[in-house]
């Protein structure tokens, strides 16, 4: 009977995600414009992602100085979110709370990095609830591939039989097989609560282990006094992200200018009942639904960073047999010319050649030379183009 049930959900999820790419995608038709609008929150107003240089990624130690490099048009602070359930709305009193987040990403990695400074007048991290709530929480929530849709709850169930309690098998059902698995959120303790850093919501704990995710925390306050906090850390965003661990997982691959979803709230207790839940979306819908959460776009390294000229190339074989490979120009600074020597005595001085090499072989050295206002540079790679 359970594999019946399994087989069920499968063609159940199986048709929700044709639906939901038919009728619920998130970008929307550009009628050929180069820039997508996107159906996201803040009517799909564009948020930014800082791109860390290789040699200056933040170390996570709970020592906020390695972002001190981050432009002041990265910082979100409370005056970017809204209390939509408890009452405050963007009145929010920044003695009461206030709080600064920095988002991160380092080119080649697929990990979200994150900074959150935030001051209260009352932490709350050592009352004890068995269902994880009642302290203070930092709720970060993420869609690497802007799939958008619900994603803690399958809408193709009958809502009925997947309420929070009783546990129900269908419920249990769609929590292993849906919850977490397009976007994730992670419900991040400020500070950690009998050690637990976080409580993801969803079937995934080991998107929250090392090396998937890491954090540090840095603070000087007990339970019930008021203070600043800092939280740094990283998680990884994954399209496909199943309770079996990550073998079979699909990361989320990031890359310059890509858009992602992403938003974050903050679960305020002072020892009591919660007291506010303020969000960057404006809509708590925004912890189990996809299409809720901000556009977030992942930036280019700021002109500070970048060398006035640097070569850089990659390539791809298209017609193995024939020996043809595509070479690709991703050279830094402004360019006039282009030498490429495929090491075999012959060049191209095009930009982007197509080449086909007629011996197979292993051992091919082939450089770019790129030449502009600001000097030349060279880029070799050996061995790496490989025909057979």
């Amino acid at each position: 009977m359970k594999n019946k049930i399994n087989f069920n959900f499968q063609i159940s999820n199986m048709a929700w995600l044709i639906i939901k790419f038919l009728f619920t995608g998130i970008i929307l038709d550009t009628k050929g414009q180069s820039s997508p609008s996107y159906s996201t929150a803040r009517n799909g107003k564009m948020f930014q992602i800082f791109q860390f240089p290789r040699n200056q990624m933040p170390r996570i130690d709970g020592d906020k100085s390695d972002w001190d490099l981050v432009p002041k048009s990265y910082t979100y602070g409370t005056d970017l979110l809204n209390d939509t359930e408890d009452g405050k709305g963007t009145h929010i009193d920044p003695k009461d709370l206030d709080v600064k987040v920095k988002i991160g990403w380092v080119k080649g990695l697929n990990r979200i990095y994150f900074l959150y400074e935030a001051y209260d007048d009352f932490w709350d991290f050592e009352r004890f609830n068995p269902e994880g709530y009642l302290n203070d929480i930092f709720e970060l929530v993420v869609d690497g591939d802007m799939s958008g849709g619900p994603f803690i709850q399958n809408p193709l169930y009958d809502p009925s039989k997947v309420k929070w309690q009783p546990q129900s098998p269908s419920y249990i059902e769609n929590h292993f097989n849906f919850s977490g698995v397009h976007a994730q959120n992670y419900h991040i303790f400020t500070p950690p609560v009998n050690n637990a850093w976080v409580l993801v919501w969803g079937n995934q704990p080991w998107i929250s282990e090392f090396p998937r995710a890491n954090q540090a925390y840095s603070y000087n306050f007990k339970h019930g006094e008021s203070g600043t906090l800092i939280l740094e850390g990283w998680i990884t965003p994954y399209d496909y992200a199943p309770n079996e661990g990550p073998q079979r997982a699909v990361e989320s691959e990031l890359k310059e200018n890509k858009v992602i979803g992403l938003s974050w709230s903050i679960l305020d207790f002072d020892g009591g009942e919660r007291e506010g839940h303020v969000n960057l979306s404006h809509n708590t819908k925004m912890v189990s639904n996809a299409s809720y959460l901000c556009s977030f776009q992942l930036m280019p390294l700021e002109k500070e960073f970048l060398e006035p000229i640097k070569a850089a190339w990659t390539f791809k074989v298209i017609d193995e047999e024939n020996g043809k490979v595509a070479f690709k120009d991703e050279s830094i600074g402004s360019i006039e010319k282009w030498k490429w020597d495929f090491g075999n005595g012959e060049t191209s001085t095009e930009q982007n050649p197509i080449h086909s090499f007629k011996e197979k072989g292993v051992r091919k050295v082939i450089t770019l030379e790129v030449e502009g206002p600001k000097g030349s540079s060279k880029r070799t790679r050996y061995w790496e183009v490989m025909i057979r």
